[in-house]
């Protein structure tokens, strides 16, 4: 069976009006086994909680990923950050199944076919530094290693390690399992053959791996040091007047930052005050992957929501709490004609994100 048409026609049954669809894998590929699955990503305006899953078509075995638009973007870039991009190589090199975006699927897949080519870069000193240090270690093991068992473990990831390294240092992007061994390939074919003939000769396996960490730099381990997280730093106090208006902004409000990185030094949340002035409402925006809080100081502000489809308000007043989950699209409202309202706000990201949408639909 052709595994094109197979996906296509599963995506017609369990996705019909899906944004968008593709194929990737192996069956896309020369390296199709007996065993290759079905990878198919499907792109579905509103998905509101993306979700994994295998299952089996006819004789096929499946491996099914659905996103939204939002999600999607938000796991491509996780995986850019740390240089391993599955779903970015999935989206520019595999077959469309299913187009209803407008033009917007193929700048999406020219877009991220020129990331991938430009690869990630040279990783930081730290990076680098980390990296030695692994691989020095890790040689340390070899050298000593008798119990079989053992061995068997360190020299694979050994093997692991240098790989990883090499990638590194051709600016080259990893990947895990049998992807680490073909990005390895494509990038230095001769070390991951000399890799795999040496991965079961820890003589040979140490000269390899020590070829690649001659190249980083050299041996790492005397005197490696990494800092922690600082346990006993100053209370910080800011006072009315220090709070900024140097945060990101919505049409129809005016945010104040208080506890931030550049305010405080705080790293994992941040804190402000929203004013919204009489009969005023924001723009339709969400806050990405940040959970916000938020504390209602004066008035009776309005937050509007789409709830199954059907917009949904929320009234509050003085001492109430409201909870804004990640990527939902929202507004606030302030109806008073002569009062303004006042909330205090705490995110779960150092600084403010706002992304103003244009209506509240999730995408």
């Amino acid at each position: 069976m052709d595994p094109v048409n197979e996906a296509r026609t599963l995506v017609g049954e369990l996705f019909p009006e899906a944004w968008a669809a593709l194929l990737g894998g192996s069956v896309v590929t020369g390296r199709r086994t007996p065993t290759s699955d079905l990878d198919i990503l499907v792109v579905v305006e509103g998905l509101a909680e993306p979700y994994r899953e295998s299952l089996r078509r006819h004789d096929w075995p499946v491996d099914l990923l659905a996103h939204s638009r939002t999600s999607l973007g938000v796991w491509v870039e996780r995986d850019f950050a740390r240089r391993q991009p599955v779903l970015a190589r999935f989206c520019a090199e595999g077959i469309v199944l299913v187009d209803r975006s407008a033009g917007r699927l193929e700048r999406l897949r020219e877009e991220l076919r020129a990331r991938l080519e430009s690869g990630p870069g040279a990783p930081s000193q730290a990076a680098l530094d980390r990296a030695r240090y692994v691989l020095s270690d890790a040689l340390d093991d070899l050298r000593g290693a008798t119990d079989p068992g053992e061995l068997a473990f360190i020299e694979w990831n050994v093997v692991q390690e240098t790989a990883r390294l090499a990638l590194s240092l051709g600016g080259r992007w990893q990947g895990g399992g049998k992807w680490l061994l073909r990005e390895l390939r494509a990038h230095d074919p001769e070390l991951a053959e000399a890799l795999l003939r040496a991965r079961q000769a820890p003589g040979e396996l140490a000269e390899v791996a020590g070829r690649v960490l001659e190249r980083a730099g050299g041996r790492l381990w005397e005197g490696y040091r990494v800092a922690g997280d600082v346990f006993h730093r100053p209370l910080r106090h800011l006072t009315p007047a220090e709070l900024s208006e140097a945060t990101a902004q919505s049409a129809g409000m005016r945010r104040l930052a208080a506890i931030s990185d550049a305010a405080t030094g705080s790293r994992r949340l941040w804190m402000g005050q929203t004013h919204v002035p009489p009969a005023t409402r924001s723009a339709d925006h969400h806050h990405g992957d940040s959970e916000t809080a938020i504390y209602v100081v004066s008035g009776h502000p309005v937050f509007v929501f789409l709830d199954g489809g059907e917009e949904r308000r929320i009234e509050t007043g003085p001492g109430d709490y409201v909870f804004v989950p990640p990527f939902v699209p929202h507004r606030e409202e302030n109806p008073d004609p002569d009062t303004e309202a006042v909330v205090v706000i705490a995110r779960s990201t150092q600084e403010a994100i706002v992304v103003d949408q244009p209506d509240l639909r999730m995408r």
